[in-house]
C-alpha cells in the first residue's frame, strides 16, 4: 500500500539542462515524469501505474512535448517502465497506446525500443539509419531485424567461423541497442578475416572506428548520425554477407575463408582511384579463373537490356553509376568482368565482349548480359590497347540504359534464362543445320543455273539470297518470339520492331537520328570511331576539316557505297532480332570463293615466314621485316585487302550501325560460306 507521505525527487538542474538545453523548460514535462517515478519507485501495480500517468497525461503531454518527456524519462532510468505500461497484458484497452500514437505514429518504434538510444528520438534516429544504408555498398534497403537474422542464420551455417557473437540473435532481439551489439560482432568477425591490402585504408578505417564514433555520436545525443552511422556498417554488411553467401555458391561451395579474398569486388568502384580499378581488373581476373572458363564460355548470352527485367534500379544504378563489380540481390548474383580481366585471365584468349555480366543463382551461372562487341564474334582477340582501357570508360558507354525502373512484372529468371538457352541454340544451328542448308540450296541452285547456260557468280549469288530467305520461316519454328529478316533496309527492320514493341520503341527513340546518317557520319560519330576508322582504313585525321567527305570517297571507292547511303538504306542478308533476349544476329551468305583466295594467300605467308608468324595479320609488316623478306610481296597485300574490305563491309560496319540503333542489344555478325563457282564445276551433275 502506497504512504500518504511517500514522495520523490525533483528532476536535478543537470538531467533538465541536458533535455533542453537553452530551450525554456515545461514543468508539465516534469510533472508526468515524476508521476511516472512516483508510482514505480512506490512499486505500486503495473495496471495502476498505468492508470494514474494516463491521467496525469492528459492536458499535458502533446505532440510539442512528448519527445522531451521521452528523453526525460530516459535520462531518469525510467523509459523501460513507462513503455512497458504499453504492452498489450497491462494496456487492455489499447487506451494508453492509442494516446502515444495520436501524439505521434513514430512512437510505436519507442515503444518497441523505449530504453536503446538514451532518450533520444527514435524518429530521427531511424531516420538517419536509412540514408547510411543508402550510402554504403548495400543494393537494397535492409532493416536491423531482417539483418540480424541473416546473421543468426550464417552462424549456424558456414559462416560461423567469421562470426563471433556475444548476443544470441536467435532470441528475437528486438532493442536497437542489442541489434547494434550483434552488427559490431558480425563486422568484427569479417574484418578481422580480410587482407588489409586488398581492402581500401578509407573503409577499413571506417570499419574498425565505428564503435567509438557511434557511442561519441550518443553522448551528443545526435540520434541523425549516430542511425547514420549504423545504417552504412548495416549496408556493408548485409551486402558483405549476402554476397559472401552467394560467392561460396559460385566457387563451388569453397571454405568461407577462401570467398573472403574476393571482399574488394563487393566494395571497390570502378569510377574510383586508378589503384582500385587496376585491384578490381586483378580481382575480377581471379574469380574468372575460379570460375572456369569453360563454364564461363558455356553461358548463353543475351544483352545488357535484359538485366531491366531481373533486377530493381538501385541494383542497376550501382552496376552502371558506381561499376560495382558483384553485387547480390536475393536469390540472384551479378558478377561483371571486362575485356582486361578476361585476357589477364585467360592469357588474353578470346576477350569477348567489352562488358559482361553473368547472373547467377544458387551457384550456377545461367545467362551472360553481354555489351555489343566492335568487330566481328569470329575469334578475334583484343588488341592490347583495347585490353587497357579503364573499366570506367566502358561503363560510360553503356549508359543508353539510363532510364531505370522497376520492372513491370515480377522477375522471372527462368523464363530469362529460357530465353538465352533459345539464343545460344540458334547460334549452333548458324553453323549446322544453316549451315547444311545453305550448301544444298548453293548445289541446287548452281546445277539450275549451269542447265540453263548461266552460271555466273553474280546470277548464282541472287539465287541463294531469294533461296534463303524462303527457307528461314522454317528453320527458325523452334524459336518464339524470334523476328527474321531477309534482305530489309535497316529502317524497315527498325520501324517493324517498334511498332511490335512500344517499350522498346521508346529505348530507340534515338535510332531515327541514326537512321539519317550517312555511313561516314555514323562511323565519324561512333563511341568506337578511332577503332573503326583502322578498320575501314581510313587514315585521314577524324576531326580534320572536311573529314566525312574524305571518309565518305574513301567508304565508296573501297566498298561501292555511295557518298549519300545512309545507315538506314543498309540492308543485310539476313537479320535474327529477339526483342526479350535483347540480341541482333547479322548474318551474311557468303561464296566461299573468297575463302579460297584467303587460303592462297595464307599458303604463300607460310612460305615466306614459316612458324616465325604468330598469326597477327596486323603485324605481317612487321614479321617480313624481321624475316629479311624485303617487305610483304604484293599479291599478298592484294588477297589481304580483298578479303579484309569483304568482311569490314559486311560485318564490321553493319555491326556498328546495329550497335548504335539497338542500344542494350547484344548484337553479333556472321559470315556462312557456301561452296563458290570453282568448286561447284567439279563436282558432277
Amino acid at each position: 500500500m502506497i504512504r500518504d507521505w511517500f514522495s520523490v525527487p525533483r528532476v536535478s538542474a543537470g538531467d533538465r539542462a541536458a533535455i533542453y538545453g537553452e530551450r525554456t523548460q515545461d514543468p508539465r514535462v516534469e510533472f508526468v515524469a515524476l508521476t511516472v517515478r512516483y508510482w514505480i519507485d512506490a512499486h505500486a501495480t503495473r495496471s495502476m501505474t498505468r492508470e494514474r500517468v494516463l491521467q496525469a497525461m492528459a492536458g499535458r503531454i502533446t505532440a510539442d512535448n512528448v519527445w522531451d518527456l521521452v528523453r526525460m524519462l530516459a535520462r531518469l532510468g525510467l523509459a523501460d517502465e513507462f513503455f512497458d505500461l504499453a504492452a498489450s497484458d497491462v494496456d487492455n484497452d489499447g487506451a494508453f497506446r492509442r494516446f502515444l500514437l495520436g501524439l505521434d505514429p513514430v512512437l510505436i518504434d519507442a515503444i518497441r525500443h523505449y530504453d536503446a538510444w538514451s532518450g533520444i528520438n527514435p524518429k530521427v534516429f531511424l531516420d538517419g539509419f536509412f540514408v547510411g544504408v543508402g550510402e554504403s555498398v548495400a543494393t537494397v534497403v535492409v532493416d536491423l531485424g531482417k539483418l540480424v537474422q541473416l546473421i543468426g542464420h550464417l552462424q549456424q551455417e558456414q559462416m560461423k567461423t567469421l562470426i563471433v557473437l556475444t548476443v544470441d540473435p536467435e532470441a528475437g532481439l528486438a532493442r536497437l541497442a542489442d541489434q547494434a551489439t550483434v552488427l559490431r560482432e558480425a563486422l568484427a568477425g569479417i574484418v578481422t578475416a580480410l587482407d588489409p591490402t586488398t581492402v581500401p585504408e578509407r573503409l577499413l578505417a571506417l570499419w574498425r572506428g565505428w564503435v567509438a564514433e557511434f557511442a561519441r555520436h550518443l553522448e551528443n545525443l545526435d540520434p541523425f548520425s549516430a542511425g547514420k552511422l549504423l545504417g552504412r556498417i548495416a549496408g556493408d554488411l548485409y551486402q558483405l554477407l549476402t554476397s559472401l553467401v552467394h560467392l561460396v555458391r559460385l566457387l563451388g561451395g569453397v571454405a568461407v575463408r577462401a570467398a573472403v579474398r574476393y571482399v574488394p569486388l563487393l566494395i571497390v568502384g570502378a569510377r574510383q582511384a586508378a589503384a582500385d580499378i587496376r585491384l578490381l581488373t586483378g580481382r575480377i581476373a581471379a574469380l574468372l579463373v575460379a570460375v572456369g572458363r569453360a563454364a564461363i564460355l558455356a553461358t548463353p548470352q543475351v544483352g545488357l537490356a535484359v538485366l531491366r527485367t531481373l533486377f530493381p534500379p538501385k541494383v542497376l544504378e550501382a552496376l552502371f553509376r558506381q561499376g560495382r563489380a558483384l553485387l547480390a540481390d536475393a536469390e540472384l548474383t551479378l558478377t561483371v568482368f571486362n575485356q582486361a580481366a578476361h585476357a589477364e585471365a585467360f592469357a588474353g584468349a578470346g576477350a569477348g565482349a567489352r562488358l559482361s555480366a553473368m547472373v547467377s543463382a544458387d551457384g550456377k551461372p545461367l545467362l551472360m548480359a553481354c555489351m555489343s562487341e566492335t568487330v566481328s564474334s569470329a575469334g578475334r582477340s583484343a588488341s592490347r590497347a583495347e585490353l587497357n582501357e579503364a573499366l570506367d570508360e566502358i561503363i560510360k558507354r553503356i549508359e543508353d540504359l539510363r532510364e531505370l525502373k522497376p520492372p513491370k512484372a515480377p522477375r522471372d529468371i527462368r523464363a530469362a534464362a529460357v530465353r538465352a538457352a533459345i539464343a545460344k541454340q540458334l547460334e549452333q544451328r548458324l553453323t549446322t543445320v544453316f549451315n547444311r542448308v545453305l550448301q544444298t540450296v548453293a548445289y541446287e541452285e548452281f546445277r539450275a543455273l549451269r542447265k540453263a547456260g548461266q552460271a555466273q557468280p553474280w546470277r548464282l549469288g541472287q539465287a541463294v539470297h531469294r533461296r534463303m530467305a524462303a527457307e528461314i520461316t522454317q528453320l527458325l519454328g523452334g524459336s518464339p518470339g524470334l523476328q527474321p529478316f531477309a534482305e530489309k533496309s535497316l529502317a524497315t527492320v527498325v520501324e517493324t520492331i517498334a511498332k511490335a514493341n512500344p517499350e522498346l520503341g521508346a529505348a530507340m527513340r534515338g535510332s531515327e537520328t541514326v537512321l539519317r546518317q550517312t555511313v561516314a557520319q555514323m562511323l565519324l560519330g561512333h563511341p568506337d570511331r578511332d577503332l573503326l576508322l583502322r578498320l575501314v582504313g581510313f587514315t585521314g585525321s577524324p576531326s580534320a576539316k572536311g573529314a566525312e567527305k574524305a571518309l565518305a570517297s574513301h567508304l565508296a571507292e573501297r566498298f561501292g557505297w555511295k557518298a549519300s547511303t545512309t545507315v538506314g538504306e543498309l540492308r543485310s542478308d539476313l537479320l535474327l532480332v529477339d526483342p526479350e533476349a535483347a540480341r541482333v544476329t547479322n548474318v551474311d551468305w557468303t561464296s566461299s570463293t573468297k575463302l579460297e583466295r584467303f587460303e592462297k594467300t595464307w599458303g604463300t605467308v607460310a612460305d615466306d615466314l614459316g612458324e616465325t608468324f604468330d598469326g597477327r595479320w596486323e603485324a605481317l609488316a612487321e614479321a617480313y621485316g624481321r624475316a629479311a623478306k624485303g617487305g610483304v610481296p604484293e599479291q599478298v597485300v592484294a588477297g589481304l585487302e580483298e578479303l579484309t574490305a569483304h568482311a569490314v563491309r559486311e560485318t564490321v560496319v553493319r555491326q556498328a550501325a546495329l550497335s548504335q540503333l539497338f542500344p542494350g542489344f547484344f548484337v553479333t555478325s556472321h559470315e556462312m560460306t557456301y561452296q563458290g563457282l570453282h568448286s561447284l564445276f567439279k563436282i558432277p551433275l
